[in-house]
């Protein structure tokens, strides 16, 4: 389910100014400002990621926490409504299927609110594609990211032992490196899990989307039945 909790600006003033982190831990920046409607509602806040970047963060992303203020991941927002849109769809398939399959509704109705999902499904499936191309290159982005900090850890090993470097000045730094990778590992995890979860979803919709058989009720015969018990026995008498 996707963070809906509105957040407004005197619950975000008091952290302006501070470090904002992602839910994986990272710092990204610092708030220097929000962005409200009239009602005193935040719509986004800006945050420097550095001295020089700033990057407008919407409102479906903030979260409060006992901590501070969590900034959801861009492609997980995404994802998740994306999720949420195709288990809707997916059920409504099911159901209507399901009610036309037990004569519980009529054909003219089945055939119109079928036609209303399979134009509703088509419109998700098309916003599924995007967001398997997101997840997938966000996994990548992820994987490269985590490849170049196990190059960098190894190399800074090689200077630590050639006593290239000090001690505490090797502790510092590969314990921010080993950190760093481990939360990319936690994020690059959390995508794959979210892409198998829109693939299965989409998978089962695609399945109850199977036309239901036509319900076509036992008339009952007016006319008795006529049962034989056994073969007709006939005897021949000779002239």
């Amino acid at each position: 389910m996707v963070w809906s909790m509105v957040v407004t600006i005197d619950q975000i003033e008091k952290f302006m100014g501070q470090n904002v982190k992602d839910e994986y831990g990272r710092i990204m920046g610092k708030i220097l400002t929000a962005f409200t409607d009239v009602s005193g509602n935040v719509e986004s806040i800006e945050i420097a990621l550095n001295d020089f970047s700033l990057e407008r963060i919407s409102s479906d992303r903030i979260k409060l926490t006992p901590d501070g203020v969590i900034v959801l991941a861009e492609w997980k927002v995404k994802a998740i409504s994306t999720e949420n849109k195709l288990d809707r769809v997916r059920k409504r398939i099911r159901a209507v299927e399901e009610l036309y399959r037990k004569g519980s509704i009529p054909g003219h109705a089945y055939e119109e609110i079928k036609t209303r999902l399979e134009a509703q499904f088509k419109s998700v499936k098309d916003e599924v594609r995007k967001v398997k191309e997101l997840l997938r290159k966000r996994a990548n982005d992820l994987e490269d990211q985590i490849i170049r900090l196990e190059k960098d850890i190894s190399n800074l090993m090689v200077l630590y032992m050639s006593n290239e470097v000090s001690e505490s000045a090797y502790k510092a730094a590969i314990d921010y490196l080993r950190d760093a990778k481990a939360r990319n590992a936690e994020e690059k995890k959390d995508v794959e899990k979210h892409l198998d979860l829109i693939t299965k979803l989409e998978s089962e919709a695609t399945s109850a989307h199977r036309p239901a058989p036509i319900h076509t009720p036992v008339k009952e015969s007016s006319e008795p039945e006529v049962q034989h018990e056994g073969p007709i026995q006939v005897q021949i008498i000779e002239a």
